[in-house]
């Protein structure tokens, strides 16, 4: 004697259509709500060292670029307006720190006078930008 009931058919079918439907739509919404951060477009190619590290802080930063022009913080400065940008800036930040990024091609002399500049206008802590030996 069998008293289990048959089964007669294809069994159970879980349609996923809708599931798909929502997950394209969730896909749709993180792509058009995020926000990319922007590179400043100098272009730079920062030299490599072993001993890299991050800088935590938004400190103000100073770009020098292959042909000798500096930025900073995104801005185009001349050498002779660079000393009364840099007093300027400390005054309002109050911060002694600065980063440097210098390209790679930059004259050894070049840079060197742009730290005299930084530490004549109070700038004592000064991080130079480099990329990680193997990037």
């Amino acid at each position: 004697m069998d008293f289990q009931p048959q089964r007669k058919g294809r069994g159970l079918i879980i349609n996923v259509t809708s599931l798909i439907d929502v997950m394209f739509l969730l896909l749709i919404f993180f792509m058009v709500s995020s926000t990319f951060k922007n590179q400043p477009a100098i272009n730079i190619v920062l030299p490599r060292a072993a001993t890299a590290t991050d800088t935590p802080v938004t400190p103000t930063v100073l770009y020098l670029t292959r042909e000798g022009d500096i930025y900073v913080n995104d801005a185009q400065v001349t050498r002779e307006e660079l000393p009364a940008v840099l007093r300027r800036l400390q005054a309002e930040t109050g911060q002694d720190a600065i980063v440097l990024r210098g390209d790679a091609h930059v004259e050894y002399g070049d840079a060197i006078g742009l730290v005299d500049v930084l530490r004549q206008n109070g700038f004592t802590r000064l991080n130079i930008s480099v990329r990680a030996a193997g990037q």
